[in-house]
């Protein structure tokens, strides 16, 4: 190669590293407005960024979109919907003069992770740790329909089947009936190299209460149903935000879209077995086992297996998804401090009655 075309060669090169770093810098900051302590990013500009415009969606609420993808929002509310499956976000969507704004947080932690799980990170995925919840002398939810205890282990074995059918190592915190911390529980996550978490639950409430519900760690500096109190200190669960909402995306939506079931979204806690896991981790809850005609599904081995196949196919897609090394995401001022869960609650009004703390 002669010396003027090593030159234009590295002058190409210079000019197409430039171009990229005057990519990844222009969307590295999203400008914030603060209300009431929180920080928030306007729409207009969100929007602008992802290349979206008005588009019809969810009924009565304001939706966006491009392509086969339509995100709707409503003023003072914290549901967001992608595609119509729904999620909670940690704080309502507010209007001030004329434009909507979403809080920081919720777009570095929830919003951009859902609409670009491509540039979620993780390691080289080859194990699923498997954790059926509760067990021995902990029933969990009982009802006349089932025993939560019983219907968690039987989905988590049918899992295990497909997962390494697909041609996963798996590793199971009980294949039996019998009990385990949730520390006990955690630590086999986190000695598990080159693993994901799913801890697999069903619900109890009314007896009309019924769908599926999906659970990630909530991100530092949040409140939400299940986690009021604020919290300084960090928690290890919270370095995989990003794999975490993507991992909770793939799973939820096959799993409503497969079953039909009630779509009570993809919600934020600090369960015990999500604060301190150092890996992509979804607590999983499967459905009512207090509903009659929900409770009848979740104790047969047919719908047992359906839900296997969902969470199993979920998992697929989230690595299909997503990809190894890191990238860089828009940043915001999204708030320094953390919260801490306590005690039990629930996601429409009063109709789940699990005690979270002693279950999860």
């Amino acid at each position: 190669m002669t010396l003027y075309r090593r030159r234009n060669l590295l002058v190409t090169m210079l000019c197409v590293l430039l171009g990229i770093a005057e990519q990844a810098g222009a969307v590295g900051k999203w400008i914030t407005s603060n209300f009431d302590g929180i920080e928030y990013v306007r729409l207009t500009d969100v929007w602008r960024f992802y290349g979206f415009n008005r588009k019809q969606g969810k009924p009565g609420y304001t939706s966006f979109g491009a392509g086969n993808r339509v995100v709707s929002l409503k003023e003072r509310k914290q549901d967001f919907y992608m595609n119509n499956y729904r999620y909670i976000l940690s704080y309502p969507v507010l209007e001030r003069d004329g434009e909507m704004y979403i809080s920081a947080t919720d777009m570095s932690k929830l919003v951009d992770p859902v609409l670009r799980p491509n540039l979620a990170r993780h390691g080289k995925i080859t194990t699923v740790v498997i954790d059926p919840g509760h067990g021995g002398h902990d029933a969990g939810a009982v009802s006349a329909y089932a025993r939560e205890k019983d219907c968690n282990l039987a989905v988590g074995l049918k899992l295990r089947d497909k997962l390494k059918a697909a041609g996963f190592k798996v590793v199971m915190t009980r294949d039996r009936d019998f009990f385990l911390t949730l520390g006990e529980r955690v630590a086999i996550a986190n000695r598990t190299p080159n693993s994901l978490f799913v801890s697999i639950h069903h619900n109890s409430g009314r007896s009309s209460a019924s769908g599926i519900e999906t659970f990630t760690l909530a991100p530092h500096g949040t409140t939400s149903p299940f986690a009021r109190t604020r919290r300084t200190e960090d928690l290890a669960g919270n370095n995989q935000d990003s794999e975490n909402i993507a991992l909770a995306t793939a799973v939820h939506s096959h799993s409503i879209h497969t079953t039909s079931a009630i779509d009570r979204g993809i919600q934020r806690a600090r369960f015990s077995v999500l604060c301190t896991i150092r890996r992509p981790a979804i607590l999983f809850e499967g459905g009512f086992v207090t509903n009659p005609q929900e409770g009848s599904k979740i104790s047969s081995p047919s719908y047992q297996d359906t839900l296997a196949k969902c969470i199993c196919d979920g998992i697929v897609r989230y690595i299909c998804n997503t990809k190894t090394g890191s990238a860089e995401r828009p940043r915001t001022g999204g708030g320094s401090t953390r919260t801490m869960y306590s005690g039990s609650g629930n996601s429409r009004g009063s109709t789940a009655k699990n005690s979270y703390g002693k279950h999860r």
